[in-house]
């Protein structure tokens, strides 16, 4: 009688398959892991601009009354003109990657988007005035401009808020001119 202590050939092919299928699900698992890390620190590098644009922009909207937003978007570039009760203005200019803000006193700030696009063809404006009282005639305005992180999935069919930059302001209507529901190039 013979001593039968090897493996057979169906013995290391199962062993075979059954390590590959672990090797797959581990390499998905670091692929994974590997995006999430890319993510966050994109979302960290660009919420850290992002609240520096905000604030900036905020910093005129809050100091200033604001009477008219005015469209002066061309093609590859959304553009937006704020004009103010005391005669200055201030401007915001989008490009694919590029964020420029000029503030109404002058001064010129850039910052760049990594690992992101800015949506130039259309900003979401909500305007809703309050009708309740005629003698504090008021108004909200929100403006999206949306920003699309391709780590994320996030485009103009599915935009994830969290990126957008979104300024808002609450002022004086009967001082507000020209309320509008879009800007950019793409309005309809």
């Amino acid at each position: 009688m013979l001593n039968k202590k090897g493996t057979t050939l169906a013995e290391v092919i199962i062993s075979i398959a059954l390590i590959s299928v672990v090797l797959v699900f581990m390499i998905r698992l670091l692929i994974d892991l590997n995006n999430m890390e890319t993510n966050a620190n994109f979302a960290s590098a660009n919420q850290m601009t992002r609240a520096e644009i905000i604030r900036m922009i905020g910093n005129d909207l809050n100091d200033l009354e604001l009477t008219q937003v005015i469209d002066t978007s061309t093609e590859n570039n959304l553009s937006i003109t704020f004009n103010f009760s005391n005669g200055t203005n201030s401007l915001i200019t989008a490009e694919s990657d590029t964020f420029t803000y000029t503030d109404a006193s002058g001064f010129t700030r850039t910052w760049s988007i990594e690992g992101g696009t800015i949506y130039v063809d259309r900003a979401h404006v909500y305007y809703s005035p309050d009708t309740k009282s005629e003698e504090n005639k008021i108004f909200t305005l929100t403006i999206d401009i949306e920003i699309h992180n391709t780590n994320a999935e996030n485009d103009v069919e599915n935009n994830n808020t969290l990126d957008d930059i979104i300024i808002s302001y609450s002022g004086n209507a009967d001082l507000f001119t020209t309320p509008l529901t879009c800007l950019g190039t793409d309005c309809e």
